[in-house]
């Protein structure tokens, strides 16, 4: 069949990767012309940061981040077609200046090799905190000889300070440990599942339909076509899983990962049947891999070893991206196909492709390997640590346990172990995964210092560092401590974050049963994650969720990171709705579901009857329990219990949570919680603010693009707002008079421009 000019025009069209838009800091490449011969030319509509032949300018620091509009013209025989670029990009780095390196203090035990930390603590002329890393005298790994009280110096990467290390050697130092058996656990293998009616169950429902639509042969192209081997005839695949992204790959572990939570959600046949035909044709890729020149035993990936070469030598983006950011989506997703679906084929894959990465990471020394991790996006490896934690394990070999310390990011996890909230400037979704792969390290090793990493970074960044939604960081990058105010910007909210974040706040929970982590993970599912999905069976999601004025949600379908993360986050509402401990039932979420706790012998029916204030709890089975049931902070620690109909007092006990005593006797269980509209207002900011109704984040429709402003003097009792319930299942509201403003939760909101953050007369 002969091509068309508009056929070849298109073809170029989709063939023209540009790089990741969303963070230019590099001059881009910006072709003349097509694959197949279209001519390309190119307009910028701010030659200030960006010119046609695409040389970037970047703003200087403190004038923010610029969006220009990259407009290119493509022409074949005739035919004329153009196509527009947003092109972010990313001001100058903060230019404070450092004061000093805050001292630290380790202690080693005499005559063993000891590592020692590979990054300090800085304090700027701001009075905010910095991390960078050091070279200590005698090299970051040493072995002391005799016992006693030794200083070293060391040499601060970038900057003109001198850095002091206290090391007491010790005849005998032990790592100190933490009982690692989890103090709540989650009914979240199968047990708990959703109900009818609700934007949770609906958005689910979307995602199965939308799996079913994809074609496996094109998910599997970029590996088929890496090993030399037949495609069958399928398509390439799009966006940053093209031929010329060289983060090809991604989406197909992404795509594993949500397959394996799907089964283990509705056990449907079908998605069991894609799933073991991507893992065994994954499987057959990775076998001619170790049998192709050029490529070690157990290699998988959708190009070829250079990228993994090219990092080791110190190479940054744009020419390489990721390759371990990318492999881990692939380790994951076999570690998941193996876990819900029971696919031991899977697990055999990651345990090769884990030794893989052994033989290759053990050849290079701590210092080198930190390096890598500190190469902003080249060395971006996802929760690496998460998945060699999960293998070690599942086998038990420790070389995956070594492998998993050779991705201790000491920038991060020094200055969170002393404490420091270091994030201003950190690239958000690079770091959340190497957090939550602590946990994961904490729960192998027993080692406490992984906890309190964690801990101390779920902290910072909850209280310092994310908007009303839940979300965190203007366009990828974490900002200043209680910076919010100044990055409302269309490009806040990645969803990656947001996801990664629930991650680690679940894992908290487990050995923190405390209301405030499962406040900020309703806040966040609500009102971000069931908010940044398409409400059709396409698969977008929406990257960032915009909070400027006037915005509107753009989901895109390129295969992104946050595509990646938005196919899984669709099957994982029941994950947090349910944990019990030996002889209590905790309810931390308030959704249609149901769920059987076996050892209690006790099913559970949970309906929201009144949304979203009013829960009802229907028991069945013999098991017995205390109940523990969240009394969220939108409640103002008001509510009213039925115990079988009748009035009944529950206390709320220190942790946030109502103690309920269920005997056989008892059926049902009736909470009404009366949510009442609020303002929030913003934590930095005087006079910004954001109007919610129980769990839900409220924005208002306008096109306008400017803060709406409200006078709220004499408008309301205490929440000084009043307020016209127009549709109770939506929860639409109308403020004003007949031609007010219509205003509705993130997660109804389609196409409309919105406002969510709104400023004070």
């Amino acid at each position: 069949m002969t091509k068309t000019a508009e056929m070849i025009i298109e073809e170029d069209i989709k063939k023209v990767y540009l790089g990741n838009l969303n963070t230019v800091e590099f001059d881009l490449n910006l072709p003349e012309k097509g694959e197949n011969g279209s001519i390309i030319t190119w307009e910028s509509d701010n030659e200030l940061f960006l010119r046609p032949d695409g040389s970037v300018t970047r703003p200087y620091n403190g004038i923010g981040d610029r969006k220009v509009n990259l407009h290119a013209v493509f022409e074949y025989d005739g035919v004329v077609r153009e196509k527009t670029y947003a092109v972010h990009i990313l001001e100058e780095p903060k230019k404070a200046a450092i004061v000093k390196a805050l001292p630290l203090k380790r202690s080693v035990k005499k005559g063993v090799l000891a590592s020692l930390p590979g990054a300090v603590v800085l304090l700027a002329d701001n009075g905010h905190f910095f991390s960078r890393h050091v070279t200590w005298e005698g090299g970051n790994e040493q072995k002391f000889d005799c016992c006693g009280l030794f200083r070293l110096n060391g040499c601060v990467k970038d900057e003109d300070v001198t850095a002091v290390l206290d090391v007491e050697v010790k005849e005998v130092c032990e790592e100190e440990k933490k009982d690692t058996t989890p103090l709540v656990r989650p009914l979240d293998s199968g047990e708990t599942t959703l109900l009818e009616n609700s934007v949770f169950y609906r958005a689910m429902k979307i995602a199965v339909v939308y799996f079913k639509s994809i074609n496996d042969d094109q998910m599997l192209y970029n590996f088929r076509k890496a090993a030399g081997i037949d495609t069958f005839g399928a398509a390439e695949m799009d966006g940053w899983d093209s031929q010329e992204c060289l983060l090809r790959g991604h989406t197909t572990g992404h795509y594993i990962s949500a397959l394996s939570l799907c089964f283990r959600e509705t056990k449907d046949r079908k998605i069991y049947e894609k799933l073991c035909y991507m893992v065994q044709e994954l499987a057959k890729c990775q076998e001619v891999f170790s049998n192709k020149e050029g490529f070690h035993d157990g290699y998988l990936g959708g190009y070829s070893e250079e990228q993994f070469d090219l990092l080791e030598q110190g190479e940054r983006y744009p020419k390489i991206w990721a390759p371990y950011y990318t492999l881990h989506k692939l380790l994951a997703g076999m570690l998941d196909a193996y876990c819900f679906a029971e696919i031991q084929k899977a697990l055999e894959v990651a345990e090769k492709a884990g030794m893989w990465v052994y033989n290759r990471l053990s050849r290079l020394t701590k210092t080198e390997c930190e390096k890598m991790w500190d190469t902003y996006i080249a060395g971006e490896y996802g929760g690496m640590n998460e998945s060699f934690a999960r293998l070690y394990e599942l086998t038990k070999r420790t070389e995956y346990l070594e492998t998993a310390r050779m991705f201790d990011n000491d920038r991060l996890f020094v200055p969170m172990q002393e404490k420091y909230d270091v994030l201003e400037g950190m690239h958000a979704n690079q770091h959340i995964p190497q957090i939550v792969g602590c946990m994961e390290m904490f729960y192998a090793t027993e080692e406490k210092h992984y906890y309190d990493v964690a801990e101390f970074f779920w902290e910072s960044v909850t209280k310092y560092h994310i908007f009303a939604n839940g979300g965190a960081g203007d366009n990828e990058m974490f900002f200043e401590p209680d910076g919010a105010h100044s990055h409302m910007t269309r490009e806040t909210s990645e969803f990656c974050v947001s996801y990664n974040l629930l991650k680690l706040t679940k894992e908290l929970f487990k050995y923190c049963p405390d209301v405030r982590y499962m406040d900020y993970y309703e806040r966040t599912m609500f009102n971000h994650i069931a908010a940044g999905g398409d409400k059709e069976p396409t698969g977008e999601t929406t990257y960032f969720y915009p909070l400027a004025p006037g915005s509107e949600k753009d989901p895109k379908f390129v295969n992104s990171c946050c595509h990646g993360t938005g196919m899984e986050s669709q099957m994982k509402y029941t994950e947090s709705i349910y944990f019990y401990t030996e002889d209590t039932l905790y309810i931390n979420l308030f959704l249609n579901s149901k769920t059987w706790w076996e050892e209690k012998d006790l099913k559970v029916i949970q309906c929201v009857e009144k949304n979203p204030g009013g829960i009802h709890l229907h028991f069945s089975g013999s098991g017995e329990c205390c109940l523990k049931i969240r009394r969220p902070y939108w409640c103002r620690g008001e509510y009213s219990v039925q115990i079988n109909n009748r009035n009944a007092i529950a206390k709320c006990g220190s942790d946030g949570y109502i103690n309920i005593q269920r005997t056989r006797e008892t059926e049902d269980i009736r909470i009404d919680f009366s949510p009442e509209l609020r303002i929030e207002m913003m934590k930095d900011s005087h006079d910004t603010a954001v109007l919610a109704y129980g769990p839900y984040i409220l924005a208002a429709l306008s096109e306008k693009e400017t803060f709406l402003e409200f006078d709220l003097k004499g408008m309301g009792p205490e929440m000084g707002l009043s307020a016209e319930l127009l549709d109770e299942e939506r929860l639409v509201f109308r403020t004003g008079k007949e031609e007010g403003l219509i205003w509705m939760p993130l997660s109804q909101i389609g196409k409309e421009k919105h406002h969510v953050y709104w400023k004070m007369k």
